[in-house]
């Protein structure tokens, strides 16, 4: 028996990405890799976890936003630069909209010590948040002591160290992308022919 396709397999309409990439806009406060998980993974089942942890890595790693990126090469997968534009300009919209209400309304009430309060205690969430994706998001990737290596190096190099994010991508990332050609090249995934 055949194994079952992968989601990523189906082509994925123009209008069902549209209003995904609409709702993980105007679901994501702070934490957008969240609501992108939610609506790609487990909400449409457009990918599996560990095709959106693969497709969010290479996201993260190229200039600029990694969601913009990512909505750029799941549009462009799917529909190629139509889907690519659509994925963008519906992730981009309500937030927009959404923004200048905010703003308008921030600032007329910005000075009030009830405002203020409710600001700390959204950023206190929002890290939560952070935190809660980042530990669902590793559940995805392969468990090896090579991956969990760099995993630590990562969390260690910025958490703790707090280095330049330039020096980690530029050092840490090339050096695990060599390491993982490595693995593959020295371990077939169906064995040496």
């Amino acid at each position: 028996m055949p194994p079952d396709p992968s989601p990523s397999d189906r082509i994925i309409p123009l209008g069902e990405l549209f209003v995904g990439f609409m709702l993980i806009g105007m679901l994501g406060f702070g934490g957008i890799a969240a609501s992108a998980n939610y609506v790609i993974v487990e909400r449409n089942r457009w990918m599996t976890m560990k095709e959106f942890v693969e497709l969010f890595g290479i996201a993260s790693v190229l200039p600029g936003g990694n969601i913009l990126n990512a909505s750029v090469m799941l549009g462009d997968r799917h529909h190629g630069v139509l889907g690519a534009a659509v994925c963008l300009f519906s992730l981009l919209l309500m937030p927009l909209i959404i923004l200048l209400i905010i703003v308008t309304t921030y600032d007329h009430f910005s000075y009030l010590p009830d405002v203020k309060a409710a600001i700390a205690g959204g950023a206190s969430a929002v890290a939560g948040l952070i935190i809660g994706t980042g530990l669902k998001m590793a559940r995805g990737l392969d468990r090896t002591i090579v991956a969990a290596v760099f995993g630590l190096a990562t969390f260690l190099s910025i958490g703790i160290f707090r280095l330049p994010l330039a020096v980690v991508v530029l050092t840490i990332v090339p050096l695990s992308v060599v390491t993982a050609l490595y693995m593959v090249r020295r371990n077939p995934p169906g064995g040496r022919s």
